[in-house]
């Protein structure tokens, strides 16, 4: 679930007039904030200044969501939120919720010393790739480690040996079919 920050997301802005004989007896602010489909499903929502107590707000969202201000869950797409406020102030909203590739993050050292704290290799965002493969060479670039598919943190070890502390060297293939989506890196080991 998102923790929507309004205005960061910012994706429009709307000033609302309610007129009588040409003259505003009072104005809103609506902003739309949203979070796009990354690692996780998108979300949207709004934030309305300038209501009065005594204001009425209706929402009818999209995905078929009523009189609530945030939304979760979406998969990328278009989407729209259409806004009452006193029965007399009608508008709809449109926006997108755009699918951004969510990123590998690896952690550039370790300390495999027992401690219980930062024992082993630390990969972020894993659990989106069920093909991945990984492999992790020593300075003369003997492989040291590798792993396909099921991701076990690695604790340090070659062959039930630790290795030397020293810097090592990792290739992670997104889709293990697919050699060109890769990153490349150093991993520190520390005890």
């Amino acid at each position: 679930m998102h923790t929507l920050v309004f205005y960061k997301n910012l994706t429009a802005l709307l000033f609302i007039c309610f007129a009588n004989n040409f003259t505003c007896q009072t104005n809103h602010a609506v902003a739309l904030s949203l979070s796009n489909e990354e690692c996780s499903k998108g979300a949207a929502g709004i934030q309305i200044e300038g209501l009065s107590v005594s204001d009425t707000v209706s929402t009818y969202w999209s995905n078929d969501q009523y009189n609530v201000n945030a939304i979760n869950n979406l998969n990328a797409g278009s989407y729209f939120v259409h806004l009452i406020i006193n029965h007399s102030t009608d508008t709809t909203i449109n926006f997108n919720i755009e699918k951004i590739e969510c990123k590998v993050i690896i952690a550039n050292h370790f300390t495999p010393n027992g401690d219980n704290y930062n024992d082993r290799l630390q990969i972020s965002n894993i659990q989106n790739y069920p093909n991945f493969e990984l492999y992790i060479f020593n300075k003369w670039g003997q492989q040291v480690h590798s792993q396909k598919q099921n991701y076990t943190p690695w604790d340090g070890t070659w062959n039930g040996i630790n290795v030397l502390d020293e810097t090592y060297y990792y290739v992670f293939y997104y889709d293990g079919g697919n050699k060109h989506k890769t990153i490349k890196g150093d991993i520190t080991i520390l005890r």
